[in-house]
């Protein structure tokens, strides 16, 4: 996965501001004029914000409020970059809170600090390391995934395998698969994202694919499975599937049908356009009056880290649109510019998203 520096990864609050270039215009009053009639660059909204996080801190120090002063009184840019800062954590309440609490351990000072004799050193680099995993894995809960599989892809990168029955898979981007072929049966485990099957055809070893509490069984087809958070979606595009849920409920599915199991529930089966539904192995996405469900689950197998939304927000959002998976920054543009949706980026690769009549 790739990684960005703090400075590299910038909040643009799009509500409030216009990103053009490098820089960032401050707000207007009430009265139209700008609040702040001066610009500030990206890596003056960066520390700004690292000063904000630093200051909520309990342990801030009186030499730590005295250093901001002389910050954000030097000139009316950090003003304006610091007020930005203040009014983003405050529209982001939640998950500004757990990246507070990661930024906290860090303690980022803008000047050195002595070294805090209240642990050991071996102790507080346990904590430490503690903090950081806990938070990485709430930032970016696939990298467990992607630890323990057995073939694991990154976002936006699918890989194709072949195996040893003679079964080919298409493997999405931000995906994990164990694979496990016995002499008696073929078992696959899809631990997230998406996987396509052109499953070899075997008599005496059939194929079964698990996916939280969904299982699929299956002796020679062609079909997709998709696991998000709770919810399995299962797309046969030739051949014939058997799909059970958590309670043992079974349902057969043929050639151009799909099926969702949300929270270990079957739900029904629906006649679908099998090459819109499985454009994706061809690296299109194709929107067709989609929800915001749908959507975020799309991005979070395009973009690193992870997008957050209000599903109230967006109780009567309806999207359709045909993108390249290549480019998934459009989707973005194209849901801010045609459906009122902002999107609020933050550090750590993370993405707010709301509805601008959200207030």
């Amino acid at each position: 996965m790739r990684k960005n520096s703090a400075s590299n990864v910038i909040p643009i609050i799009i509500r409030r501001t216009r990103k053009r270039g490098n820089t960032v215009t401050a707000s207007s009053t009430a009265s139209g004029e700008p609040a702040y009639p001066h610009l500030f660059d990206d890596d003056t909204l960066d520390i700004a914000l690292s000063w904000h996080l630093r200051l909520k801190d309990n342990s801030a120090t009186a030499q730590d409020h005295l250093d901001f002063q002389t910050w954000v009184s030097a000139c009316d840019s950090h003003k304006a970059a610091y007020q930005e800062a203040i009014q983003l954590w405050d529209d982001i309440e939640a998950p500004a809170q757990l990246f507070y609490q990661y930024h906290s351990a860090q303690k980022p000072r803008p000047r050195q600090a002595a070294p805090s004799n209240r642990l050991g050193w071996a102790a507080a680099a346990v904590l430490m390391l503690t903090m950081l995993l806990s938070f990485e894995l709430w930032r970016d809960p696939t990298r467990l995934d992607r630890w323990m599989a057995d073939i694991a892809t990154s976002s936006g990168k699918a890989q194709q395998v072949v195996l040893e029955d003679g079964s080919a898979l298409f493997l999405d981007g931000n995906s994990a698969l164990d694979i496990a072929l016995g002499e008696a049966q073929r078992e696959l485990t899809l631990r997230r994202g998406r996987l396509w099957i052109d499953a070899a055809r075997d008599p005496q070893r059939p194929l079964h694919l698990t996916a939280g509490d969904t299982s699929v069984s299956v002796l020679g087809t062609h079909f997709a499975v998709s696991r998000f958070h709770s919810r399995v979606t299962i797309t046969v595009g030739e051949g014939q599937v058997a799909v059970r849920d958590a309670h043992q409920n079974q349902a057969l599915l043929t050639s151009g049908q799909q099926l969702i199991v949300d929270n270990g529930k079957l739900g029904e089966i629906q006649d679908i356009d099998t090459q819109l539904a499985l454009a994706w192995k061809e690296g299109r996405i194709i929107f067709d009056q989609a929800g915001i469900d749908d959507i975020v689950e799309q991005l979070e197998r395009l973009l690193p880290g992870r997008v957050f939304f209000n599903a109230q927000d967006f109780a009567g959002l309806s999207f359709s649109g045909s993108f390249s998976t290549g480019h998934p920054q459009i989707i973005l543009e194209a849901l801010t510019d045609l459906s009122a949706i902002e999107a609020h980026h933050l550090p750590g690769n993370m993405i707010w998203l709301r509805s601008a009549s959200a207030g």
